[in-house]
């Protein structure tokens, strides 16, 4: 019986990611994994498989006394760690990796003509100056022809699509009456994995490409970025786990010399 409960535990993200995970994207998903350093595809490879040594794992082999996290008491678990410990949310340690990927949105989206940008980040306009103050999604673009609202949600696989049904219900009321203004209203319900998995409706966002007239490789690519901005953003985060955060900077792509350079803080730089 112990066998068989922790072969289920071993495969219950895999069963998430087929249940749930977008299957337009999943290839894309499978490229960015393939490329990325030595450490950080270790530690994919075990989150993927649910073998990591968190305190709850090794409490089991008698390795740890206690399973319980330094922080908030609560079982360590992998989920715990990248997605449900309270002191690690109020933090902002998930925030961090949710607007690390949204930053990456935004400054591809402000290179559009024609445009107008907002988002809920530092130097960005608001998105309350079109929404107004019941609601503040992640970002807006209003074009000359239509209003895109973007949310973005980075949680655990077995959650995907539950916060994306949730998020589905909480916007539903604001679109309406945006109506009154905006003949044409959009909404990107961008679901995403802290292992950089895309859920179903997130293929909304292939169409929200297609719209603003992304080329197809622009497209892919746009996709592949934020993939591996959610992978190393969670890697980071679970490295520090029982570790004091030190609010870093936001995660970024930078251009240099015609070169694709990715910038990551790898403070606390160790093997999983």
């Amino acid at each position: 019986m112990r066998i068989i409960h922790e072969l289920k535990s071993q495969g219950f993200i895999i069963t998430s990611i087929l249940m749930h995970a977008s299957s337009k994207t999943r290839s894309l998903w499978s490229t960015v994994q393939q490329s990325m350093p030595k450490n950080i595809f270790n530690y994919f490879i075990k989150y993927l498989n649910n073998t990591h040594a968190t305190r709850k794992s090794l409490s089991k082999s008698a390795i740890s006394q206690s399973s319980a996290c330094s922080f908030c008491l609560k079982a360590e678990t992998l989920q715990h760690v990248v997605s449900s410990c309270t002191t690690y949310l109020e933090e902002g340690r998930c925030t961090w990796r949710h607007n690390s990927v949204l930053l990456y949105l935004a400054k591809t989206l402000t290179s559009l003509s024609k445009c107008s940008l907002y988002a809920d980040l530092p130097s960005f306009l608001s998105p309350r100056i079109i929404t107004g103050d019941s609601l503040r999604p992640d970002l807006v673009l209003v074009t000359d022809t239509s209003l895109y609202i973007l949310e973005l949600t980075v949680g655990f696989e077995s959650n995907l699509q539950i916060k994306s049904d949730r998020k589905k219900a909480k916007y539903h009321s604001l679109i309406s009456d945006l109506t009154r203004t905006f003949s044409n209203i959009n909404f990107i319900n961008l679901s995403m994995s802290t292992l950089g998995l895309l859920g179903m409706s997130s293929e909304s966002l292939l169409l929200f490409s297609e719209d603003l007239k992304f080329d197809k490789p622009s497209s892919k690519c746009i996709i592949k970025r934020i993939v591996n901005i959610s992978i190393r953003c969670s890697y980071y985060i679970f490295c520090l786990k029982n570790k004091p955060w030190t609010n870093p900077a936001l995660l970024e792509f930078y251009y240099h010399h015609s070169f694709f350079v990715f910038f990551f803080l790898y403070a606390q730089f160790v093997e999983v």
